[in-house]
């Protein structure tokens, strides 16, 4: 089995010539791409390799020859209608490099400035400040109330990036559990559902399924990992997070581990995680709940009378 890890989103100048060649004149044998990119054969190989490796191409044997085509994921499908629709904007150029990873940060974060991005994405700054002076030159990229964002105009190259970034991180959950989904994923950043047990290649087990460090013991038969390019090991805040992130129906037993933990949790920790995830408001409403010993009761939340007879059961009370 390969080794379970996300993969970084780059694209080489050469492999984004081939996926234009293939996206405007459809299947073409190994021999025609390496005329049309001016390299050789074993060239002309690595660049087919990894592009099948990430999803974008396929091989049919025609008679004697291998004919090359776009595969029929869904980034692939995009970048096809990217290409089509803005033909003459020089991808290869501009999203070639550490490009498609500053992308990434910028569409599924709200990110204010190049130190923020090189946080995000595992990029140089010096790789940062060059990409983002691309993009902006190009018009791909703008900001707005003080954030970056994609220009709408180009709204179909941040689906591409997302799709890309989805295709990378499923790859890299089913390498380390076969049955593994994610549920959750923010860059490259995500949580997975597996009947696997153990931890391994950077995947931690979270939510309920950590409970019981934090004296809520709970029975589930599948388990929740997270995995964080950026993160070694997990605390209480960011397994309650992570909790709210997957689970919108079953609050009880959030509700449990945060009344038997609420004087260990940072809550300037917890808020600031929460803000960069966007489960703001999440946190808030469990505060809300606590605060007003159930009299607001956000949606989904159990009456009180029903978190204070579970809460008896574990002695929270």
């Amino acid at each position: 089995m390969e080794r379970p890890e996300v993969q970084p989103m780059k694209l080489t100048a050469s492999e984004l010539k081939c996926l234009h060649l293939l996206a405007t004149h459809g299947n073409l044998s190994a021999s025609v791409i390496g005329k049309e990119l001016r390299v050789m054969r074993p060239q002309v190989s690595r660049v087919l390799g990894s592009l099948r490796e990430r999803g974008f191409v396929k091989t049919e044997k025609v008679g004697l020859s291998k004919i090359i085509s776009l595969s029929e994921t869904k980034h692939a499908i995009l970048l096809r209608r990217m290409v089509l629709e803005f033909e003459h904007v020089p991808f290869h150029e501009l999203l070639s490099g550490a490009t498609l990873e500053v992308l990434s940060a910028i569409s599924y974060l709200k990110l204010k400035n190049r130190n923020e991005i090189r946080g995000n994405s595992l990029v140089s700054e010096t790789s940062v400040a060059k990409a983002l002076e691309r993009l902006k030159q190009a018009g791909i990229i703008r900001k707005v109330d003080s954030t970056y964002s994609v220009s709408q105009r180009f709204e179909i190259l941040r689906d591409f990036v997302t799709e890309f970034r989805h295709y990378l991180n499923q790859k890299a959950a089913s390498s380390f559990a076969n049955d593994a989904v994610v549920l959750w994923e923010c860059n490259s950043e995500l949580i997975v559902e597996s009947k696997r047990r153990e931890e391994g290649y950077g995947f931690l087990l979270t939510g309920i399924s950590v409970f019981a460090r934090f004296g809520i013991q709970l029975m589930a038969p599948r388990f929740y990992f997270f995995h964080s390019p950026f993160v070694r090991e997990l605390r209480l805040e960011d397994v309650i997070l992570h909790s709210f992130l997957v689970n919108n129906r079953n609050l009880l037993p959030i509700l449990l581990v945060w009344k038997k933990n609420e004087r260990k949790i940072d809550q300037g920790y917890l808020e600031s995680k929460a803000e960069k995830y966007g489960a703001r408001n999440a946190v808030h409403a469990i505060k809300t709940y606590f605060t007003s010993q159930g009299r607001e009761k956000p949606e989904g939340y159990p009456p009180w009378h029903e978190f204070t007879l579970r809460a008896e059961e574990y002695e929270l009370l």
